[in-house]
């Protein structure tokens, strides 16, 4: 059995390899299942073994559901969504939140830390000044930037236990779309095994990864791994932990000329310019949606940064340059598939 995707990742799944020990009665058994839904505007593709094709639809309905709610929760495209009324309210009184925004944005403040400032969840005003830029057509003044840098410290967001938030200034907003897809990813990996599931592959728009067991008779599931276009990074293979995947010139614009990317460096408030992909792979997808940013914007990190971000790999190619953790190897190159 194999499918593949196109662009970011793609995955082949071998059921009965030789790869691993044999499958026991029990594993061969298993009914395969599997689907995708549109979510969180990309597609969320999972799959997952269990002993039954009515109980593992069961499970694996129940599991899009935990998506489809975050997807109400931390949608900045709807206005109704917990995330847009906290945006929207300029008071500067803290006010009680849905949990999972709440869990969103305090972890996030702690990344931000982790990444020196390089992955923020405040950065959505300097979000809004170049997206009026896409529309018009003229970049932001210096003055413009410098003004809109301030409002995007992380220090700005109020958190306070159990779920209250507030803000500093009123011209703070959040951007949840750089780390909801990880923090999905992560919640439904919890259900999944929560549910007695040891063999499951989620792909949350070929960016947020997670690799729950293995498939049945095989050691792993294997992903090409393609950072850019013109390149392949060769074939990994995940087992119980998690892929971020980012590129910055996955979804361009261009401004008076000049083509950015959707990615944007708070440390300059102007938006990625080198085409750089990178990938992070350990526990937490939430996590790597945080340091895969890191390498998108300043590439290789200093001794200093990776140390902190415990047990994780990580990569990043800058065309024909490539960086890597000394762990993140390759188990098969694409030449042998």
């Amino acid at each position: 059995m194999r499918f593949t995707l196109s662009l970011v990742v793609v995955m082949s799944l071998c059921l009965g390899c030789s790869v691993g020990s044999p499958a026991s009665k029990t594993q061969r058994d298993l009914a395969r299942v599997s689907e995708i839904r549109y979510v969180m505007g990309t597609l969320l593709d999972i799959t997952l073994f269990a002993p039954t094709q009515e109980e593992g639809r069961a499970i694996l309905n129940d599991t899009f559901t935990i998506a489809e709610h975050l997807d109400t929760v931390l949608s900045t495209w709807k206005p109704d969504s917990p995330v847009s009324i906290f945006n929207q309210d300029t008071s500067p009184a803290t006010r009680p939140v849905d949990p999972d925004l709440y869990a969103v944005v305090v972890r996030s403040k702690e990344l931000s830390d982790l990444t020196e400032g390089a992955f923020t969840i405040g950065v959505r005003p300097l979000v809004q000044m170049w997206e009026r830029a896409a529309r018009t057509g003229v970049e932001p003044s210096p003055s413009a930037i410098s003004r809109v840098q301030k409002l995007i410290t992380p220090d700005y967001l109020i958190s306070s236990p159990p779920c209250n938030l507030g803000k500093a200034q009123p011209e703070v907003r959040i951007e949840t779309g750089g780390i909801g897809k990880g923090y999905a990813v992560d919640k439904m990996s919890s259900y999944l095994v929560s549910r007695g599931v040891r063999n499951a592959f989620i792909n949350f728009g070929r960016s947020s990864i997670a690799a729950i067991g293995t498939p049945p008779g095989a050691g792993g599931w294997k992903l090409e791994l393609a950072l850019t276009e013109s390149s392949s990074e060769g074939t990994i293979e995940l087992r119980d932990e998690t892929l971020s995947v980012s590129r910055a010139r996955g979804t361009p614009f261009v401004v008076n000329g000049t083509t950015y990317a959707h990615i944007f460096d708070p440390r300059t408030g102007m938006p990625v310019k080198a085409s750089r992909g990178a990938a992070v792979r350990g526990p937490s997808a939430s996590d790597g949606e945080a340091f895969v940013k890191y390498l998108v914007i300043r590439g290789a990190p200093p001794k200093r940064v990776a140390g902190a971000w415990g047990d994780v790999d990580w990569i990043v190619r800058y065309g024909t340059s490539v960086a890597r953790s000394n762990r993140f190897g390759t188990a098969i190159s694409s030449s042998e598939q």
